[in-house]
């Protein structure tokens, strides 16, 4: 028999079995294991391990598509130097994960352009490589999520597909003031949620100032906050604006910098 049968056969099996390592790889593989003197199993087992290892880098990246992300921020890109009020050690505790099992609640608060959104992101991609399913979303974005899906009457369908995701990241409270029946709606979903799966929450505001986010509603944000701080980890994040710091020092280099250059927040 040719040589060129079995591996035809090989290509053509694997492609109906929806194995793309195998049916384009095998050849490679075969002749790798032949050079180095290797039975069939070891040979077997190599194909199938880069099979595997494939597709569990396929899965992870449509975990971290359908997290929409606004950018891929990594915790090793962040400057933990420049932002010294900054808990560094439970970033790395949280990192490895073990508050998405418990179910608790990060809230990262401070001025604009501190590091915020890259800290959160971070985790939040830390947590897709683990497996565990995650959805990034602007405050606003989630608010108008929330009231097109009561217009349309699936507001329970969308509520429920929330309750699914291992981790739920709500950037940005305090961009946007709400009025009464978005502040509910936030409420309602955000107080269902501390229950349910591990959520995180930035926000530019401190805690008093809370109140003029959710229409001036004072029962409302102290109930919210009750719930949300019941199990939680705070990371505070002070100074100025990272992003401007950045700017400042690389026109100051001669380099040319222009506001927007570093992102953070």
């Amino acid at each position: 028999m040719s040589a060129l049968v079995p591996e035809l056969l090989v290509r053509a099996h694997g492609r109906r079995l929806k194995l793309p390592v195998v049916a384009n790889q095998a050849a490679r593989f075969a002749e790798e294991a032949a050079t180095a003197g290797h039975g069939p199993l070891e040979f077997l087992a190599a194909l199938l391990s880069a099979e595997v290892a494939g597709r569990d880098a396929n899965v992870e990246r449509s975990r971290i598509a359908a997290a929409r992300f606004p950018e891929q921020k990594e915790l090793s890109e962040f400057d933990f130097a420049a932002q010294g009020s900054l808990n560094a050690p439970l970033v790395a505790e949280l990192a490895r994960g073990a508050y998405l099992g418990r179910r608790e609640t990060v809230l990262a608060v401070g001025p604009p352009g501190t590091g915020k959104t890259h800290i959160a992101t971070a985790l939040g991609l830390a947590a897709c490589r683990m497996g565990r399913r995650v959805r990034f979303v602007t405050v606003a974005g989630l608010v108008t999520e929330l009231a097109e899906a009561q217009a349309e009457h699936r507001l329970s369908k969308l509520e429920a597909a929330l309750d699914r995701l291992d981790l739920l990241i709500c950037d940005e409270l305090g961009f946007v003031r709400l009025d009464p029946d978005q502040s509910q709606l936030l409420f309602t979903l955000l107080a269902h949620r501390y229950t349910r799966g591990a959520l995180i929450v930035t926000s530019n505001l401190e805690f008093a100032d809370w109140t003029t986010v959710f229409a001036g509603d004072e029962r409302l944000t102290a109930a919210l906050l009750d719930r949300l701080t019941h199990r939680c980890h705070l990371l505070e994040f002070r100074g100025s604006s990272y992003r401007f710091r950045q700017s400042l020092a690389a026109r100051e280099g001669g380099h040319g910098g222009a506001p927007g250059d570093v992102t953070a927040s």
